[in-house]
């Protein structure tokens, strides 16, 4: 699961005159808290909570889901010639298998 930060929130804080001091002085957030969001690590939801309060947003105006993996068209292409039943299949036991893979040359298939 890849959830991050839309927008950088300490920068988007200083805009409207929180820093970090007035936030630690104003025990807003503790300094660990000011230290994950710096780089870029999820907060916990009361954070998530206080953030939004300050800038008056929802949670989806700063958090968005990123895939971790986007699979290119060659990897499509191989799920679905395996789904189908497509390639070369080996019906045999394990066994059988590696001594076939031990067998065979290198660089042939």
């Amino acid at each position: 699961m890849s959830i991050k930060y839309k927008t950088e929130i300490l920068p988007a804080l200083k805009a409207i005159g929180y820093t970090q001091t007035r936030i630690r002085d104003e025990k807003l957030m503790g300094q660990a808290t000011l230290q994950q969001l710096r780089h870029g690590e999820l907060a916990s939801w009361k954070t998530i909570d206080t953030v939004c309060r300050l800038l008056d947003c929802q949670p989806g105006d700063l958090l968005e889901y990123v895939a971790d993996e986007i699979p290119n068209a060659e990897t499509i292409a191989a799920i679905k010639e395996l789904d189908n039943g497509g390639g070369e299949h080996f019906t045999g036991s394990t066994e059988e298998f590696v001594k076939k893979l031990l067998d065979e040359p290198a660089g042939e298939e």
